[in-house]
């Protein structure tokens, strides 16, 4: 196995499909005669109990693959991996207990600090303690974006998977690029996770998933910077694949500091939301954002090769695009129909943690 995958990373992602589809029968297995359920609720969009804890086999999924490559115990890779870890854990504890919204705040601040100390840590002013808060920033916001993102069958696992898919087409040699492998990697768990979480879902995956995507595609984000920080508007690249959560995150952070509530609260204002309200079916829901998220590949693919007037005039052209879609569909209501939850909602596809 270490072999196929040294000679061809995409067999990366082979490993990691199987892995995660062939954990996940066992872990709803597991779930259901345990009673883990994520059960109906007034933020929720499923009517009956599911499983959940689909993430633990995402996690499992991501790590082992990594393990079985060739960039397994280098000491960076490990750093990464540990943060990693603690995203993971720190989800599935949230998943069985129901943390507070600031200790799992902190547990992702502090695997940002772990990531800081790698040569994937953001090196944008040459001043330290500087960047190592942006870099905290950075895999925060990544992380609770596809947190935010989970809400309902079938997309966080997709969207993350289409974005991984955009990476990966990025490297003609995955096998040598860390970046290439995990992309692949990254995909074939998001396959393996939607054989069981595409509309109508059997089973959910929990913060411990939806964490753990958004600390990977932050992660794959990461790595394009470090490999072309220097390059014109490359850096958009990133802020462009993942531009349909980063804004859906974004806005419902603004919707709540405008109503003077913690922006961990929950709402039903969320494009998917506002999607099902006009009676959009979860399909639907799961294809339009993977149609989105296909195109935003293609703006992101633009910005590689263009100049530096092009680059900018598109991505921008698309982030106003994306704000007047959200506007069209109510992002943008501040009224009495805004619906709130006090504490922290369960997290898992709406179950979604938010």
């Amino acid at each position: 196995m270490l072999t196929i995958i040294n000679a061809h990373g995409y067999l990366a992602g082979v490993v990691a499909f199987l892995i995660c589809a062939g954990l996940l029968p066992l872990i709803r297995h597991t779930a259901v005669n345990l009673d883990i359920h994520d059960l109906p609720g007034h933020l929720k969009i499923h009517a009956v109990p599911i499983p959940r804890l689909g993430g633990i086999a995402i996690g499992i999924a991501i790590l082992a693959s990594l393990m079985l490559s060739p960039f397994r115990g280098a000491p960076n890779v490990t750093g990464v991996c540990l943060a990693l870890m603690v995203i993971w854990y720190i989800g599935l504890l949230d998943d069985l207990m129901n943390l507070s919204p600031i200790v799992r705040l902190i547990a992702q601040l502090f695997a940002g600090v772990l990531v800081s100390q790698t040569p994937w840590g953001l090196k944008l002013v040459g001043m330290p303690l500087f960047d190592i808060v942006l870099t905290c920033l950075f895999v925060a916001v990544f992380v609770n974006a596809f947190n935010f993102l989970d809400g309902a069958d079938g997309l966080a696992g997709g969207v993350a998977g289409f974005i991984a898919l955009g990476y990966a087409a990025l490297y003609s040699n995955p096998a040598l690029a860390i970046g290439g492998l995990v992309a692949w990697i990254l995909l074939g768990a998001c396959l393996g996770f939607l054989a069981f979480n595409f509309p109508p879902a059997r089973i959910f995956m929990g913060d411990s998933g939806s964490t753990t995507l958004g600390f990977v595609v932050a992660f794959l984000a990461l790595d394009f910077y470090r490999v072309h920080y220097h390059i014109g508007t490359r850096w958009l690249l990133p802020l462009v694949f993942a531009a349909l959560p980063l804004l859906d995150f974004f806005l419902a952070v603004l919707r709540r500091v405008r109503r003077r509530v913690s922006p961990l609260s929950g709402d039903r204002q969320h494009f998917y939301d506002l999607l099902l309200e006009r009676g959009w079916s979860s399909m639907q829901v799961a294809f339009g954002a993977y149609a989105v998220t296909g195109a935003l590949l293609i703006v992101g693919w633009i910005c590689m090769d263009a100049s530096w007037q092009l680059s900018l005039i598109v991505s921008l052209a698309t982030v106003a695009g994306l704000l007047l879609l959200a506007a069209r569909l109510g992002a943008f209501r501040w009224g009495a129909d805004f619906m709130l939850m006090s504490r922290h909602p369960r997290s898992s596809d709406r179950s979604s943690s938010d």
